[in-house]
């Protein structure tokens, strides 16, 4: 059976016999994509536009001009990692506040490509995470599916054990509406986390060595990161007690909000702000 050409979407047989079948779950993301295409532009069954490559076993964006880019969380080195992980010291950890008796619900504001909220998920700790970039949202969900996690966002609100779950839409955007979202499906209503954190895009370097291939492609999906200063503001103003935000180290705060204490890293910085108004945190 011929495959559905989905835009902007390509299917590599390399040299197989019979067409490729797509999962069942990637079928669906592509789907809402294409939907989403459809609407953004008119530039239709180009080859030299990026587009979503599917070849049997791998599924990644293809950025022509910066290379490719796939999210795995089931990866030999991301369990690796989690196996060395020294979870009382490793920053990220800190900054949250982790500790092995809690079971925290953490909302990743700028998931990305999801690792920071894959190790907080390992780590025992229950993630949601938001994307805004349809590009991003289909990776993640294509990512998740490879997890086999039974969890719907009707189980959010009861679930005792960890889990990973995306959602698709705005931060901004959910903080503001989180009252009315929570009056109109109070069957589904989301609880409120424990920690929120977030990780802005990092300020471009004038002078530095070529930029790391995913960072490069990120950057051409979403372009500049020019509201990340709301976002703090609306994530200080919800109500949720610690809010932890990743800057490279010797950047300056975001919105010139000084926090409460910041963990090191050799080469990051987790700024925390435990819950005080907005304006006591200006210098």
């Amino acid at each position: 059976m011929e495959q559905k050409s989905v835009y902007p979407f390509e299917i590599i047989k390399k040299g197989l016999e019979h067409p490729i079948q797509l999962p069942a779950s990637l079928e669906i993301e592509l789907q809402d994509f294409e939907t989403y295409c459809l609407n953004h532009t008119s530039e239709l069954n180009r080859s030299d536009i990026n587009r979503f490559i599917w070849d049997g076993a791998r599924f990644y964006w293809q950025d022509l001009e910066a290379g490719n880019l796939e999210i795995d969380f089931t990866s030999k080195k991301l369990q690796y990692r989690m196996q060395k992980l020294n979870k009382a010291q490793e920053p990220l950890l800190r900054a949250v506040g982790w500790k092995s008796t809690e079971r925290q619900r953490i909302w990743d504001l700028t998931a990305g490509l999801g690792r920071d909220s894959a190790l907080l998920y390992f780590a025992g700790l229950q993630v949601l995470m938001f994307e805004r970039n349809p590009v991003l949202q289909t990776l993640l969900q294509y990512g998740l599916a490879q997890l086999s996690q039974p969890v719907g966002q009707a189980d959010i609100g009861t679930a005792v054990d960890p889990y990973l779950y995306l959602m698709p839409e705005d931060a901004i955007a959910f903080l503001q509406n989180r009252g009315s979202q929570e009056m109109q499906r109070s069957d589904i209503a989301i609880p409120l986390a424990d920690v929120i954190y977030m990780d802005p895009m990092y300020p471009e370097r004038k002078k530095s060595a070529l930029v790391k291939k995913e960072l490069r492609i990120i950057r051409n999906l979403v372009g500049a990161d020019l509201d990340n200063e709301l976002l703090l503001k609306k994530a200080l103003a919800s109500g949720v007690p610690r809010v932890v935000v990743k800057r490279p180290k010797g950047a300056e705060f975001v919105a010139d909000l000084k926090p409460s204490h910041s963990v090191e890293s050799p080469n990051t910085r987790f700024d925390v702000y435990l819950q005080h108004p907005v304006e006591t945190l200006s210098r």
